[in-house]
């Protein structure tokens, strides 16, 4: 891969205090007008401060470019980085630095890249600190863990990791299914990647509190407790990312359909949150069948359930923006410990069915889920001939695929 130019890093930085390592911490959004609020907040801080964008071939009908990829239509599929830092705070003259995506995939691409900038920062500049404002859109929980395992054993440390959204349009992203578009063939929604966001960040950066009280409790209600949220741009955002350093294990288990929680939060605007959990299997027909009435409409959902017909299998359930998605995440015994309490611990690889729903409003909805999933369940009477469902077929063979 191109070395990384040395103009793009002889930059002004800072020392921290922390451990003489230099600090990298990341800042996401899916809306990149944030990512250009939170560039503005950050100038003339102790911090070199990096914009990475995404350009694409047109030819691969990528939409279009980021701030940063200021390039031609020829110029193939690029990771763009741009640095408004200097010693007076906002520089109107950036300087930008275009690398050619060394993988097909993006994601991996802008790892390498971040990877070889950090090194880079770390040698010119060992106690200080860089912040990357990913590309809109990127999912912090398929960049991190590879990033902090490629970054260990070097002279940088990978600080805290930060999710911003705004709670003047937490529910219409959220709640209502809104594409993205971010790179060819993107197919995902808005809500998707907020959910995921949100569970895995360090640091919840919400903007707009004051101005839709219900979005901030819907943010509330998606905030890992041991998240810290930040109120908005006057929050000390720099010192609390510096301040932490990220635990991608811990991060994940946030996130894994069988280890997540209901985290709740204020109910004074309607938000609530369902904590659905069970012992029992659901049962595949009935589960066919009610599927539309345990989706719901309007609401966000994650968890876990199994199947009689596939003991072994951590099946996936999510709803967000307004679309269902059903998959499997692996084998029960391999489920993370989840680093809560000891019951938690206990229980993350023992079969169940745990959905943790989250909506506003609508306390129709809300009881038409609680009773879906009660109807859904395998009945006492019925796991007395549970072991006739392995090896049969469930009619489910087109969500998870036939099982062997």
């Amino acid at each position: 891969m191109t070395d990384p130019s040395d103009d793009l890093f002889a930059l002004p930085g800072t020392r921290t205090d922390a451990d003489g390592r230099h600090a990298l911490s990341l800042i996401g959004a899916v809306d990149p007008a944030l990512l250009d609020l939170v560039d503005l907040s950050l100038a003339g801080q102790d911090a070199v401060v990096i914009r990475a964008g995404f350009h694409f071939d047109e030819e691969d009908g990528g939409d279009e470019d980021e701030e940063g990829c200021d390039v031609g239509d020829d110029s193939g599929d690029l990771v763009c980085l741009v640095s408004h830092s200097s010693a007076d705070g906002f520089d109107d003259d950036p300087v930008r630095l275009d690398v050619p995506m060394p993988f097909t995939c993006p994601t991996c691409s802008l790892r390498e890249v971040l990877v070889a900038v950090a090194e880079d920062r770390a040698a010119q500049d060992p106690g200080g600190t860089t912040v990357i404002l990913l590309p809109a859109a990127v999912e912090l929980a398929h960049l991190l863990p590879r990033l902090a395992e490629d970054l260990a054993g070097t002279g940088v440390r990978l600080a805290g990791a930060a999710h911003v959204l705004d709670a003047t349009t937490a529910l219409d992203e959220l709640l209502e299914h809104r594409l993205l578009a971010a790179f060819p063939g993107d197919c995902r929604c808005t809500g998707a990647v907020h959910l995921a966001n949100l569970g895995y960040a360090d640091v919840v950066l919400a903007l707009g509190r004051d101005e839709d009280p219900a979005g901030a409790d819907l943010i509330e209600h998606l905030r890992p407790h041991d998240a810290l949220l930040l109120p908005g741009l006057d929050a000390p955002l720099l010192e609390t990312l510096t301040g932490l350093s990220h635990d991608a294990s811990a991060s994940l288990s946030r996130i894994h359909p069988a280890t997540t929680s209901a985290w709740g939060g204020p109910d004074d605007h309607g938000v609530w949150t369902l904590d659905l959990s069970a012992a029992l299997p659901f049962h595949p027909g009935r589960l066919r069948a009610l599927v539309v009435d345990l989706a719901g409409q309007g609401l966000c959902a994650r968890g876990c359930f199994w199947l009689p017909s596939r003991p072994g299998r951590v099946c996936t359930w999510e709803v967000a923006g307004g679309a269902l998605s059903v998959g499997d995440a692996g084998t029960w015994a391999d489920v993370p410990v989840a680093p809560a309490d000891g019951t938690a611990a206990r229980a993350s690889g023992e079969p169940r069915c745990h959905l943790v729903v989250t909506g506003i409003g609508d306390e129709r909805m809300r009881e038409q889920v609680r009773r879906a999933f009660g109807r859904i369940l395998l009945r006492p009477e019925e796991m007395a001939q549970a072991l006739a469902w392995i090896g049969a077929d469930d009619g489910l063979g087109d969500w998870f695929g036939q099982e062997e």
